[in-house]
């Protein structure tokens, strides 16, 4: 795959999202530090949700010299990385029409559903609301790729390993590796480097080219 991105002057703006106890603000620190070492302005934030078990949960990170604060506004997105289809879903509205969106498609089944008072709504809606406000999805197992890494909490680090392998996050993959391994401790540290890894394989081995343009 390769996937272009020109931004200009215009800060990159990335979207995390997900369920509490999936990884959503530990990915979203370890991309920022990945930043910061790489020389650019970074600023993180949390903008709603709950952190603990099960909450949803919404991170941005955006990278640039005119990134002044966290907010990413309705349709300026660049990139979303979504842990789970219906939180992806949820925040479907901050992605840009040329924006591109990472998809787990593990399911995390709400409380309410669990309790028989809501439905979980088809894949194929999921997928075709998405796609209506962009083309640009790319949809995989990525609990699979943890479990097979050696921990489903590795998860995480399978998206941040997809996001560098879109090439539109300005990170290199060695420093991106390295913060990995410097993150963990070292009893976890091989297991969060596969998983980042297969991640990164993942996105690698799609055979279509996507440009992602921005000109704001």
């Amino acid at each position: 795959m390769s996937i272009v991105t020109d931004t200009g002057n215009t800060p990159l703006n990335i979207v995390i999202c997900g369920v509490g106890g999936q990884g959503v603000l530990t990915l979203a620190e370890i991309m920022a530090r990945a930043a910061l070492i790489e020389g650019h302005n970074v600023r993180v934030g949390e903008i709603h949700g709950m952190a603990q078990r099960g909450g949803h949960v919404v991170c941005t990170v955006r990278i640039g010299p005119r990134a002044s604060g966290p907010i990413v506004d309705v349709g300026s997105a660049h990139l979303m990385i979504g842990f789970e289809p219906i939180e992806t879903l949820r925040e479907i509205h901050l992605i840009r029409p040329d924006g591109f969106v990472l998809m787990n498609t593990h399911i995390v089944y709400p409380v309410a559903v669990s309790m028989g008072q809501s439905t979980y709504p088809p894949m194929e809606d999921i997928r075709s609301t998405i796609q209506k406000f962009t083309s640009h999805l790319l949809e995989f197992d990525a609990m699979s790729l943890a479990e097979e890494a050696g921990s489903s909490r590795s998860m995480n680090m399978v998206m941040f390993g997809a996001a560098i392998g879109t090439g539109l996050v300005p990170i290199k993959k060695d420093v991106a590796s390295e913060v990995v391994a410097s993150s963990f401790p070292e009893r976890f540290r091989e297991v969060n480097l596969t998983a980042f890894q297969s991640g990164f394989a993942a996105v690698q081995s799609v055979s279509r080219d996507t440009r992602i343009t921005s000109s704001d």
